[in-house]
């Protein structure tokens, strides 16, 4: 049992075919402005990180096998300027150091088997149905799920996007002033859950729903030093999800 544990945190996941660093430095990719938005720290308490559309899977996703240490981290967003869709959000890192990857590994959970990828643009991925991805902790992910059935046994009527979120991702429009700006992140501080700083990190999903893979940042000394989540804005890797 311990054997089998230890083998997955040590296995690797397929290495991504572009390097993410240029999303967070550049400012055009493939003739396509891009900038960077720092979003606030992440915290995380255990180091166990779940990646998941937070109105819809956050409850049943499972975090991903390799940890960092626990800590306190920033967030950036990495924004694309497209042509015929306005800004979308193509990537959100977190950042663990300043080193930079030299290489970056498709991030796993529990649930994903690499025997199960097999064609070379197979990849695992976390689900996307309600426009929005987020980062969390696990013990983060514990506080939010009792938050959200302490809301809606409190509120049984209510819809927790329209009724309590909205205003909050409001609040982080680009443009307040503009009623079609209803924001686009949100660093949720879990109610109840002060003393912990849980915290869960949204952000709308690229050009919405669908499956997004994630990919750990490894530097020259084998160290993870990011984690990225790719929204598939400049069309890679390619969409061939093992769900």
């Amino acid at each position: 049992m311990f054997g089998d544990l230890f083998g997955k945190k040590n296995i690797a996941g397929p290495l991504a075919k572009i390097d993410y660093t240029q999303f967070f430095t550049a400012q055009q990719i493939d003739g396509i402005a891009v900038e960077q938005l720092p979003v606030g720290k992440l915290h995380l308490a255990s180091g166990k990180i779940v990646a998941a559309d937070p109105l819809v899977y956050l409850s049943v996703s499972l975090p991903f096998i390799k940890t960092v240490k626990p800590g306190d981290y920033d967030v950036i967003v990495s924004v694309a300027s497209t042509e015929d869709m306005g800004e979308r959000y193509a990537a959100v890192m977190v950042k663990f150091s300043d080193q930079l990857p030299v290489k970056w590994e498709m991030a796993l959970t529990d649930e994903n088997d690499i025997n199960d990828l097999k064609h070379e643009d197979d990849y695992f991925g976390f689900p996307v149905d309600a426009g929005l991805g987020c980062f969390c902790d696990s013990r983060a992910q514990e506080a939010y799920i009792q938050f959200v059935r302490e809301f809606y046994a409190s509120h049984p009527q209510d819809n927790i996007y329209d009724d309590f979120f909205d205003p909050a991702f409001k609040a982080n429009a680009k443009d307040p002033s503009d009623p079609h700006d209803i924001g686009d992140w949100l660093n949720f501080a879990v109610p109840g859950a002060e003393n912990q700083k849980h915290n869960v990190v949204m952000f709308h999903s690229g050009f919405g729903d669908g499956y997004y893979p994630c990919y750990w940042g490894i530097d020259a000394q084998g160290e993870i030093c990011s984690l990225v989540v790719d929204f598939m804005v400049f069309g890679s890797p390619p969409a061939d999800p093992i769900k």
